[in-house]
């Protein structure tokens, strides 16, 4: 009685979900993982931060949106981890231009053309530090002596990263000028070495700038100083930094944000998506946030958002450490792994069948078909199979052949594999705000 009750109460919960007349899910219906490639804690993090939490403050959105930092590989692990995901727009991806200059530089085999594009939310300025007391008080000497002393200036970029890349160009701006490019990692780290004098220039947001400044009197060579912005007008945040521009140097960059999804996920997740995103930028809270990060709130989407990508892309290719390869059909692989895993299993079990007694020889057959159901319902998921619809079978078809397909226990067993479903999503989606992918 219990156990029905229950079973029509869950039923209950999900029929919400759908909409009414329609026959089809409202997206969206569980949680929305967002994968942030950095640790918690970087800019990308806090910039997703500041989203999530504006989304989760909307009332107009019942479902939030959960972050989850995968990182390592220069962003390609949690970039992999998205593409390989069902595109059903319930896992995203939020990364920067790392995510072109990661391929471009050899270091993926895959760019967001593997990817479907959801929005540009958020552009940060990028600044040129030096130390204050450095003999490099403009970006026309700092570039000079890379041109007369090539390789003499000490670049904090690591091969491969967007500052890399912006390096590049500016050596572009001033042929003949080469820098000495020094892997340093996160900005702390380069903010580290500059200051201990190992790097004579890095890149920085303006955001990064203003958080490692020191008060005003602070000694020369325990400070540090911006020479020059690489976006096409000022900053208000450091109105005082000139461009690079407005010194003589054909540059104009930013390192922008954006969103993705799996390729291949339906417009109309998509849309909402977008949506979801576009309110979030026009939150008064989270504009106050990103102009106290110096965080250009520009919006691209649709059209204007491939063109960007492809233009920022073309960009930098001509800079590109090594040509990209194709990239592997992971869904694929997953599904062949799986498969030679159940010959395995057939193949050793099957032999105790052949030799040992009956009673034997039927703990090896069931044996068999619990491994292939379990087997079968890994390869449902990884194709895109919503988790109640590969789970409830799964489990009654367990369920049942353990129970030898006894008549009795048909009842018993198709309710515990309803409840055990139902269940465990709404316990992980709405308790939670896991969702079950």
């Amino acid at each position: 009685m219990v156990s029905s009750v229950l079973i029509c109460g869950l039923v209950g919960w999900k029929a919400l979900n759908w909409r009414s007349g329609s026959g089809s899910l409202q997206f969206p219906n569980q949680p929305i993982q967002v994968v942030v490639p950095y640790s918690a804690g970087g800019g990308t993090d806090t910039f997703v931060r500041i989203i999530e939490k504006s989304i989760a403050a909307n009332e107009k959105f019942t479902q939030p949106f959960v972050i989850l930092n995968q990182p390592g590989g220069g962003s390609t692990i949690g970039g992999r981890y998205v593409m390989g995901s069902r595109p059903d727009g319930y896992r995203l991806l939020c990364n920067n231009d790392a995510l072109i200059a990661a391929q471009l530089a050899g270091i993926a085999n895959f760019g967001y053309e593997e990817l479907t594009p959801v929005a540009q939310l958020g552009t940060m300025s990028l600044v040129l530090i030096v130390r204050e007391d450095s003999p490099y008080q403009g970006l026309g000497s700092l570039l000079e002596a890379a041109r007369e002393n090539p390789n003499s200036v000490r670049f904090g970029a690591d091969i491969g990263s967007p500052a890399y890349f912006y390096a590049k160009e500016l050596e572009e701006t001033s042929p003949g000028s080469r820098f000495n490019y020094i892997s340093t990692g996160g900005g702390q780290k380069r903010y580290s070495h500059i200051l201990g004098g190992h790097l004579d220039v890095g890149i920085f947001s303006v955001g990064e700038f203003v958080g490692y400044l020191s008060p005003e009197g602070t000694p020369k060579d325990q400070n540090i100083k911006a020479i020059a912005i690489l976006t096409a007008e000022r900053n208000p945040g450091v109105l005082e930094v000139p461009t690079a521009m407005e010194q003589g140097f054909a540059i104009e960059n930013g390192n922008s944000y954006y969103w993705f999804a799996p390729k291949g996920t339906p417009q109309a997740a998509v849309d909402k998506l977008r949506e979801i995103l576009d309110a979030a930028r026009q939150d008064p809270t989270v504009v106050a946030e990103l102009k106290k990060l110096s965080i250009i709130p520009d919006y691209r989407v649709g059209e204007e958002l491939d063109r960007y990508l492809q233009v920022k892309k073309e960009s930098l290719k001509r800079f590109a450490v090594n040509p990209p390869s194709g990239l592997p059909d992971f869904p694929a692989w997953v599904v062949g792994i799986v498969l030679c895993l159940a010959a395995l299993v057939f193949l050793k079990y099957g032999r105790n069948h052949i030799k040992t007694s009956d009673t034997d020889s039927e703990n090896s057959k069931l044996a068999i078909i619990v491994v292939a159901i379990l087997l079968t319902y890994v390869i449902c998921l990884q194709l895109g199979v919503s988790y109640v619809y590969a789970t409830i079978p799964a489990i009654f078809l367990m369920g049942i052949n353990l129970a030898e397909w006894n008549k009795q226990k048909l009842l018993p067993i198709a309710q515990l594999s309803i409840l055990f479903s139902l269940g465990s999503e709404f316990v992980f989606t709405v308790i939670f705000s896991v969702p079950l992918l």
